[in-house]
């Protein structure tokens, strides 16, 4: 049983041996370890911020951009109104020479005679007193075409209000994303409500 014992013993000592003499002594590599760094990217936070525009900026489903506000030259157009609600038709034209798209609603904010923002609450629909059936969809710009959306408000005094509060100007945000164009421009939104539809390729509003 001994002699077992130290045969076995010899064993194991001798393939220690071998394997010491196969690596040369040198020590195993520590192993890799991978790590993974958490980013926020400009699409990631447009995702965030407005999710009722889909696709977000950066790519659309045909792969075209999204327009960017430097590509994009902003023009008001009145559309008269009726029975306490006016309207008009906001234009984004293409001023690049580069194709983009546009996909949803436009911000809006009325600022006073200073530049100073006015109380807003800018109400995305795809029917409204002047409109109605404007569904969200892609509109292609190629250079110098133009998308088309409309903003109505109430001009019905609330209350004790003798008149209503009237902006100056208006800064719109083209969807998807967060710089903005301003125009000098009049609404008189006594609730301070204006009621925005999503971009049409066409105009669909008179005036």
């Amino acid at each position: 049983m001994m002699q077992r014992n130290w045969r076995s013993l010899a064993w194991r000592l001798a393939l220690m041996g071998l394997l010491t003499g196969a690596f040369g002594g040198c020590a195993l590599p520590a192993p890799t370890v991978a790590t993974a760094t958490a980013t926020t990217s400009a699409t990631a936070l447009a995702t965030q911020a407005a999710p009722s525009t889909t696709p977000q900026a950066g790519a659309t489903a045909t792969g075209v951009a999204n327009c960017q506000p430097d590509q994009l030259t902003l023009s008001i157009h009145s559309s008269g109104g009726a029975a306490g609600h006016i309207g008009q038709m906001g234009q984004f034209t293409n001023s690049s020479s580069a194709t983009c798209a546009l996909y949803g609603f436009p911000g809006a904010q009325m600022l006073d005679a200073q530049h100073t923002p006015m109380t807003t609450h800018a109400l995305w629909q795809t029917s409204a007193y002047m409109y109605s059936n404007q569904m969200k969809q892609q509109v292609l710009l190629a250079p110098g075409a133009s998308a088309y959306f409309a903003v109505t408000w109430s001009d019905v005094t609330i209350g004790s209000q003798a008149t209503c509060p009237t902006s100056s100007y208006l800064s719109v945000t083209p969807p998807n994303d967060f710089s903005v164009l301003t125009v000098a421009d009049q609404i008189n939104a006594c609730d301070s409500n204006l009621v925005i539809s999503p971009v049409e390729p066409t105009a669909f509003m008179g005036g």
